[in-house]
């Protein structure tokens, strides 16, 4: 396990269902996660693929036709700000749905210590070379 001093923010990289659920739910364990993230309370590392695929969902007709265009925008604003944006050098072939395998490559690349995901497909790791998979609520629960 890694070890961090008392100065040292978590590394985190937020999966996009987090990102989604906060916008739609507003309250519950991702909407806390977003509020940690805005208020700086951890670093969260992102890609360009990453950022494309919250682009895309966040324009999908299921979320324009339940959010606002203006709370959108400020959950891809305040990601964006509040996100280091990294390209991870190294491919990682680690869950069947390929398209996830982005969120442990930035992990990796950021020396993250966990990932936090709504993913079944991710979350049935568990942990990947000392990253934690974890659930919004577990998150909470574990680095509050």
């Amino acid at each position: 396990m890694k070890l961090f001093t008392k100065h040292d923010r978590t590394r985190v990289v937020l999966d996009t269902n987090i990102i989604i659920s906060a916008l739609i739910a507003k309250e519950g364990a991702p909407a806390k996660v977003f509020e940690q993230l805005i208020l700086g309370e951890f670093e969260n590392y992102t890609s360009n693929g990453i950022i494309q695929e919250l682009k895309e969902v966040l324009e999908r007709k299921e979320i324009t036709k339940r959010t606002t265009r203006r709370a959108r925008q400020f959950i891809f604003k305040h990601y964006l700000n509040n996100s280091i944006q990294i390209a991870p050098k190294t491919k990682v072939y680690v869950v069947e749905h390929e398209s996830d395998n982005k969120f442990i490559e930035v992990c990796l690349e950021a020396n993250a210590e966990c990932l936090i995901s709504g993913d079944n497909h991710l979350l049935k790791l568990k942990e990947f070379k000392e990253i934690q998979i974890l659930r919004a609520k577990e998150f909470m629960e574990k680095f509050p």
